[in-house]
């Protein structure tokens, strides 16, 4: 990169426009930039490196405005530089933002920043616009120089303040300069990644944890008060080893307590028992006796049983001829009611039909019940207006004279239906008579306006004709005014032009008006847009971390769902496993009872074994005084069986469901913990305002090309703007020069017809007036003749036609009336011939359907009849006085089932309790003492209880020994889980805090970061030190110190160290403690240094202009000699080198010099 030429306008120290000639300057190779303490040499660089990327270098780029104060208000600030990157020829002007005066009224608006790159397409060729926008151009010169613009300011710059402050700069300073000159984003973020790492698997290995201190606390609650827990140790595992030991023990001594308790409950059970079957014999004799007595109270009630069963039987045989002749009856009575109903529909003349008098439906609640009419008479309908007094009894209706009716009203409406087409007729001939009759109106109006109008004509015609004759006579009487007429018309067209000008300028002046407002407020549009777009791009660039937000939300309600099902779930299997427990027990029950019972019944096969007289075969005694008894069926070895096979099944129904209370509460716990203590709801909110904001930015992202395409056309619509405006401008000078010639013209054209004009002007009007008459009167004369003509024609026609449409209309008149009369009289009644039509066919249909419902009811009652006359004899020959008595004698297959049932009872009840009587057993039983069943009951109970005590201790013990083992389970797989985790854990922690620097392991406290920028720094040392040798005679090195600085406070601030060997004295020393002319050459050769390696890092262009600011004041001649032969030797290559300086001694050294001069009013530049 090479600066060929600046221009500067009102920006900085300089108000008006300066020019730097860096091809000029830069022949010698090094040039000298001086003046005196703020005339405005830096504003130079500063020029340079606002033109390249828009901005200043340091602390300036935090002023408010880069404009010159001592401008004037109307001239705004730009700079334009010409240089060469990578071989193209670049123009780039930027203006940076700046008040201008508002273009009308007072106040101040703001004129937004603004950029533009030119190239030359080729040596001596045209410039071509790269780009008009400041983003894009900044963007186009990082792509060209590869360097941002820290890096350009740092590689060729060279601010040497800064560089004296780096020099002595703690290593978080250094840091912070070479993190804007090196790219360790990277690096950082590997660094970030590893913290971030660290953290996560510490809570991995918290949460896992945790699971195990949970187990154990799980384990202590389970263990209870009466076990003695060892104390907490290191291994968790051994801890739950030794608490299982203690629980086994505790339920072998719950076992034996439980088996002596059973032998006494098996002792104290068969005493019971057996007092209790003595009672129960003894009760069985005495209830027999008892229920005999009350089955003789209860004979009569078996004799009516048999006595309505035999009634029954008989009932049943008239049963179907009775619901037979029942059935008839209500067919009979329906059947009459439909005639009724039928009957009374079919007579109009009470008004009771579908249509009355009045032809409109009535509803059915007006219709009296046919029930309620017994023999009432009514009278016929009417039929042609007529009315017959024939009665008809609607309760026996007459078929024949029903059917009489509905033929008089068929034939007439066969007889209406004839003369239908009669009243189409009608209509339509009413219709024509309507149209003749407006005919004949329109033709009388017709002919009276002709014959008013072939009066007047011909007194107009002849006056037309007399005006006519008046206006040549007065034309031929004015010929000598043409020259007059034609300057007139001269100055009248003139005038036309001149107003027609005016309203151009008027337009003209609005249009101008309107751009030049539009160039002012576009600029604030563009800002606006420009302002937009930067929030759109901000939201865009958020979108990454809102989608991982958004994932975990969605990571999170997911899991609150995942808890609240393993809750349900665990509710579920918790009960489910009390269940499993429950039967486990009830089962185990069962099993001891089975083994009982199996026991007492090997009891009662020996008794049944023992002969009198023979020896026992337990006890060897020959006498059995109370054998025992067996008491009901006996246990076998398969019911035993089938007990224990029970009770295993039920184990392990209830160790499975103990299983899945441990995993499910497992999975509870990792659910939870994902969940992070939010609800459903909570969590479903939360991913409900992520995914919304992340529509709501991916929708911004959405909208940046349209924001772009906006802020684009609207910097193109300002340009057009501005365009426009100076257009406008040239075209209202153009119009107001037209302007005034016309005028000139007109005036001089007054001037000469000032004397006659007036006079000349009134006959020339006049004798256009009389010209413009005398053609209208011959055309109206003419018009006037040929209408005369063709209105008498149409008089002719027009009365012929008259007469011909009042014959029309007489005949059809006539026509008319005949059809009327007729269509009336075969009306009637009814307002029309459909309408008497309707009627007639709907009491013709309802006449019909009164005869058939008449013709069924007869037969109805007939077949009533014929089926009471066949039950009455059926129930006579069952012995029944009527058929009512039969009817009564029916009964329900339920109810006689259930006198059969009784009848059976008794008698089985009777032979039941003749048997229990006659029972030696009970016999022998009500003849002993009776035993002292509450004492035995209260001694059974009394061992009992200790029995389910020692029982429920039992259980408890085991119910204990499978939870602890279940939990022992939990906490060898928490275990497994936990030590990889904590592992990881201190894997990650150790990195991360390698990778920072807090490391005992790391030697130097370096973070991964500035390890990278170690090397960048020792490279930099590497080059400053091959100009620092030179420039220091030799004395002066630096080295890069790994160790920490002085002022480093934190704990990973090593690796950017550096320190500077003296050769003179073999000493290492501190930058600070550096001479000002010391600190100077050094940190030159630092900034050399760091230009060289800045350079080839970026991989950009090739720096072909230099510039070195301040602090040669501090150096001796000997120095500053060889200071100097160190710039000139960087003009190899063809690099120009500036060196800025208000030191006087270097204004001899450095012929070439561009001279700023301070002044009152501003600055300005001179070369030299």
């Amino acid at each position: 990169m090479r600066l060929h030429r600046l221009r500067l306008v009102a920006f900085g120290s300089f108000p008006g426009t300066e020019e730097v000639d860096f091809d000029a300057l830069g022949e010698a190779g090094l040039f000298l930039i001086h003046g005196p303490t703020g005339a405005g040499k830096t504003t130079v660089l500063d020029a340079v490196c606002y033109a390249l990327y828009g901005r200043v270098p340091g602390q300036r780029e935090s002023a408010r405005s880069l404009r010159c104060d001592h401008a004037p208000p109307d001239r705004g600030p730009s700079v334009t530089l010409e240089l060469t990157i990578r071989g193209r020829r670049l123009r780039i002007t930027r203006s940076p933002s700046w008040m201008r005066p508002k273009l009308r009224g007072s106040g101040l608006v703001e004129e937004k920043a603004k950029a533009r790159i030119e190239e030359l397409s080729e040596p001596g060729g045209q410039w071509i616009v790269r780009s008009t926008r400041s983003d894009e151009a900044g963007d186009f010169v990082n792509t060209l120089t590869g360097m941002t613009a820290a890096q350009f300011c740092q590689v060729a710059m060279l601010p040497q303040g800064e560089f004296a402050k780096f020099l002595r700069a703690g290593g978080e300073e250094r840091r912070e300069l070479l993190e804007r000159l090196f790219s360790v984003r990277v690096f950082g973020d590997v660094e970030r990644w590893l913290a971030d790492h660290r953290t996560r698997t510490w809570r991995e290995a918290q949460e896992r944890g945790q699971r195990v201190e949970s187990v154990l606390d799980r384990m202590r609650g389970a263990a209870g008060d009466d076990l003695s827990l060892p104390g907490d140790a290191d291994d968790p595992a051994a801890w739950a080893g030794e608490v299982l030991g203690l629980a086994r023990g505790a339920l072998a001594d719950a076992v034996a307590a439980r088996g002596a308790s059973q032998e006494a409950l098996l002792a104290a059970r068969a005493r019971l028992e057996e007092g209790r079957a003595l009672a129960d014999r003894q009760r069985r004799h005495a209830a027999a006796l008892a229920r005999r007595q009350e089955l003789d109270a209860a004979a009569d009630e078996r004799s009516d049983l048999e006595a309505m069963l035999d009634e029954a039987a008989r009932a049943d045989r008239v049963a179907p001829l009775i619901r037979q002749a029942a059935q008839r009856a209500e067919a009979a009575a329906k059947a009459r009611r439909v005639a009724a109903d039928a009957v009374l529909r079919a007579l109009p003349g009470r008004g009771l039909g579908r249509h009355g008098d009045s032809g409109v439906e009535r509803p059915d609640t007006e219709r009296p019940d046919p029930e309620q009419i017994d023999t009432e008479r009514i009278d016929l309908g009417r039929v042609d207006g007529r009315i017959n007094t024939e009665r008809i009894d609607t309760e026996r209706p007459d078929p024949e004279r029903l059917a009489v009716l509905e033929r008089e009203r068929r034939d007439e409406v066969a007889r209406v239906r004839q003369i239908l087409p009669e009243e189409a007729r009608l209509r339509q001939v009413r219709t024509e008579h309507a149209d003749a009759e407006r005919g004949l109106a329109e033709l009388t109006e017709e002919e009276a306006e002709l014959t008013r109008r072939l009066a007047a004509l011909p007194a107009e015609r002849l006056d037309a004709e007399e005006r006519l004759a008046r206006s040549r006579t007065a034309a031929a009487s004015l010929p000598g005014l043409t020259a007059a007429r034609d300057a007139a018309l001269r100055l009248w067209e003139v005038t036309g032009q001149a107003e027609l000008l005016d309203a151009e300028l008027a337009r003209l002046a609005e249009d101008e008006a309107r751009a030049l407002a539009a160039r002012a407020e576009l600029p604030e549009l563009l800002a606006g847009a420009e302002e937009r777009l930067r929030g759109l791009r901000d939201m865009a660039a958020r979108v990454p971390a809102l989608e991982a937000a958004a994932h975990m939300a969605q990571e999170r309600l997911d899991a609150a769902r995942s808890r609240d099902t393993f809750t349900a779930d665990l509710e579920q299997a918790e009960h489910d496993r009390r269940a499993a427990v429950d039967l486990a027990q009830e089962h185990r029950d069962r099993l001891q009872e089975v083994r009982q019972a199996r026991i007492d019944g090997m009891a009662a096969e020996l008794a049944a074994g023992l002969v009198a007289g023979a020896p026992c075969a337990v006890c060897g005694a020959t006498e059995h005084p109370r054998p025992a008894a067996p008491a009901g069926r006996a246990a076998t070895a398969d019911d035993e069986l089938a007990a224990q096979e029970a009770f295993e099944a039920a184990q392990r129904a209830r160790e499975e469901a103990e299983a899945s209370v441990a995993a499910l509460s497992s999975r509870l716990g990792d659910a939870a913990a994902r969940a992070a203590g939010l609800s459903q709801e909570d969590a479903s909110a939360a991913l409900a305002d992520a995914r919304e904001e992340l529509a709501r930015l991916r929708a911004a992202e959405t909208a940046v090309a349209a924001g772009e395409a906006e802020a684009g056309r609207l910097a193109v619509e300002l340009e057009s703007a501005r365009e426009r405006a100076a257009e406008l401008t040239g075209l209202l000078t153009e119009t107001r020069t037209r302007r005034e010639a016309l005028l000139a013209e007109g005036r001089r054209l007054a001037a000469g017809l000032e004397g006659d004009l007036a006079t000349a002007e009134a006959d020339l009007e006049h004798a256009r007036s009389l010209a413009a008459a005398e053609e209208e009167l011959t055309a109206r004369a003419a018009r006037l003749a040929a209408e005369l003509e063709d209105l008498g024609a149409r008089a002719a026609r027009t009365g012929a036609a008259l007469a011909e449409a009042r014959a029309h209309r007489d005949a059809l008149e006539a026509d008319q009336r005949r059809l009327a009369e007729v269509i009336d009289a075969a009306r009637g009644e009814d307002p029309s011939l459909a309408a008497r039509l309707d009627r007639l066919g709907e009491e013709a249909d309802l006449l019909r359907e009164a005869a058939e419902a008449a013709t069924s009811a007869a037969a109805a009652d007939r077949e009533s009849e014929t089926a009471l006359a066949e039950a009455a004899r059926a129930a006579g020959g069952e012995g029944f006085a009527s058929v009512e008595h039969a009817a009564a004698a029916v009964r329900t297959p339920e109810d006689r089932e259930a006198m059969s049932e009784r009848l059976g009872h008794l008698d089985a009840e009777r032979a039941t309790v003749e048997g229990l009587i006659a029972d030696p057993e009970l016999v022998a039983a009500a003849a002993e003492p009776a035993a002292d069943l509450p004492e035995l009951e209260t001694g059974h109970e009394r061992v009992e209880r200790d029995h389910t005590a020692r029982t429920s201790a039992r259980d408890r013990a085991k119910g204990r020994l499978d939870q602890l083992t279940g939990l022992a389970g939990e906490l060898d797989a928490a275990l497994r889980a936990y030590r990889p985790a904590e592992e990881r854990h201190r894997l990650a922690r150790r990195l991360a805090e390698l990778a920072t620097g807090t490391s005992g392991d790391n030697r130097w406290h370096m973070r991964l970061s500035a390890y990278v920028l170690g090397e960048r720094l020792r490279q930099v040392v590497d080059a400053a030190n091959e100009r620092l040798d030179r420039m220091s005679s030799g004395r002066y090195l630096l080295r890069h110190d790994l160790n920490r600085s002085a002022g480093d406070r934190g704990r990973s601030g090593g690796g950017l160290g550096l320190r500077v060997l003296d050769a003179w004295t073999g000493v290492e020393r501190d930058p600070a403690t550096l001479s000002g002319g010391e600190s100077f050459i050094t940190s030159l050769a630092l900034a050399l240094g760091l230009a060289d390696v800045v350079t080839a890092e970026a991989g950009g262009a090739e720096i072909g202009s230099l510039f070195v600011d301040e602090g040669f004041g501090t150096l001796d001649d000997e120095t500053l000699d060889d200071v100097l032969d160190i710039l000139d030797g960087l003009r190899e290559g063809g690099r120009a080198v500036g060196v800025v300086s208000h030191v006087a001694e270097l204004r001899v050294r450095i012929p070439a010099q561009l001279r700023v001069v301070k002044g009152r009013s501003g600055s300005t530049l001179s070369h030299r």
